[in-house]
């Protein structure tokens, strides 16, 4: 019964990874762990139910040890971490923030994504309700991109009744560490008061890691999360996971 679990887990990630390509093909270490993983499972599923189960058994006592903990270490901080994701996807209510940052999320050619208009729409109902409110929007241009992530952001505000002059554009980040480095480079520039709160918009999934790598670059920040594409929700729960621990240790 086990073995056909491991099987049916192993097939759900492969399937996710090929889902995932038809509907928002970017491709990052995100998509490609969910992916990758898949595989490992459909491989252990297959050696276990051929009978050749003993192949998998690690048989010096230390190392079977090890990683027996190092497996329940991971189960315990992935239920902690997975937590923490969705407790903190909810909006800071009554706050006065100096600016709005709405974050990229990939494009197909010059073509706004779901993920990326979910965004984009909730930052404007923001922006509507405070109309002396200014926007930086930030993403540069990646593999498949024909223009920038802030260019095609711009355009798409602008379509939808935001005036060119509240928009500020950050054109070089590849990353969220970089969308917030950037960001805070310009506004430093553009403002120069050295000391800005923020209101996030992004997907309620990238939420927490948002605000964390905001305040390290010095942001007073506030959350406005937007909701997530259904059919790449699982995926983008399942590698935020990675990305918050990858972010814990090495984006400062």
């Amino acid at each position: 019964m086990v073995d056909y679990a491991i099987l049916l887990l192993g097939i759900l990630g492969v399937l996710n990874f090929l889902v995932l390509m038809m509907v928002n093909p970017v491709f990052n270490f995100g998509v490609f762990i969910i992916f990758f993983i898949g595989v490992f499972l459909l491989i252990i599923a297959l050696v276990r139910i051929k009978g050749r189960g003993h192949l998998l058994k690690i048989k010096n006592k230390i190392i079977r040890r090890v990683f027996i903990l190092l497996m329940a270490l991971f189960v315990i901080s992935f239920v902690l971490v997975q937590g923490v994701i969705i407790f903190s996807a909810q909006a800071d209510e009554g706050v006065e923030p100096d600016y709005m940052i709405i974050l990229g999320a990939g494009l197909i050619g010059d073509f706004v994504p779901p993920t990326l208009q979910y965004r984009l729409d909730k930052g404007i109902e923001y922006l509507e309700e405070n109309p002396d409110l200014k926007v930086v929007v930030t993403g540069g241009q990646g593999p498949g991109e024909t223009v920038t992530e802030a260019y095609a952001m711009e355009k798409y505000l602008i379509n939808n009744g935001i005036d060119k002059k509240r928009i500020i554009k950050e054109e070089r980040a590849t990353n969220t560490f970089e969308n917030f480095k950037f960001s805070k480079e310009i506004l430093d520039q553009v403002d120069g008061t050295g000391s800005y709160s923020v209101i996030i918009v992004t997907n309620g999934f990238h939420i927490f890691r948002s605000q964390m790598i905001a305040e390290r670059n010095g942001f007073e920040a506030y959350r406005l999360p937007a909701k997530t594409n259904p059919s790449v929700l699982v995926n983008c729960y399942l590698r935020e996971y990675f990305a918050v621990i990858k972010s814990f240790i090495f984006d400062r």
